[in-house]
């Protein structure tokens, strides 16, 4: 609907669209690195980034998608949430990341990989529906981490 002014009505209720789940830490909390923790997230990307600027880039070209906040350090597990717009859409690459640096253009690691048959070394699609959610579900194991892209 349109208001006077000629933009959207603010009332105007979106059906949520999204991903969200678990991540559960292999050997629980004793299982984090001592330091070089500086950020943890889930992220969606459109496409596999291939080198770390491509983080940055699909970032601010809106060709990822991530949880909004920083998910806790050293705990057993946690949920996450991640608001999908644009749908329908499709990412190629999903994936817990953890900021192991001070540099945020270059100090990533990916953490785990979705990849629905467990190979990790084969990302799996997903799509994300209009008015849906997708439900993923997250083991990290430090002593054994996914092959990184970069």
């Amino acid at each position: 609907m349109l208001t006077a002014c000629g933009g959207l009505d603010p009332n105007e209720v979106r059906p949520y669209s999204g991903i969200r789940g678990t991540v559960t830490y292999v050997g629980g909390s004793a299982a984090w690195p001592p330091d070089s923790i500086f950020d943890v997230r889930v992220v969606a990307f459109e496409e596999k980034p291939l080198e770390s600027a491509a983080v940055l880039a699909s970032i601010i070209l809106q060709r990822a998608a991530f949880s909004p906040v920083r998910l806790p350090f050293r705990v057993s597990s946690t949920s996450y949430e991640i608001e999908v717009l644009a749908t329908p859409r499709t990412f190629t690459y999903v994936v817990v990341a953890m900021q192991n640096g001070p540099n945020f253009q270059t100090d990533w690691v990916m953490l785990d990989v979705y990849s629905a048959t467990g190979n990790v070394s084969a990302p799996s699609i997903v799509i994300i529906p209009s008015g849906g959610t997708v439900n993923i579900d997250f083991r990290v194991d430090f002593s054994n981490l996914p092959p990184q892209p970069f």
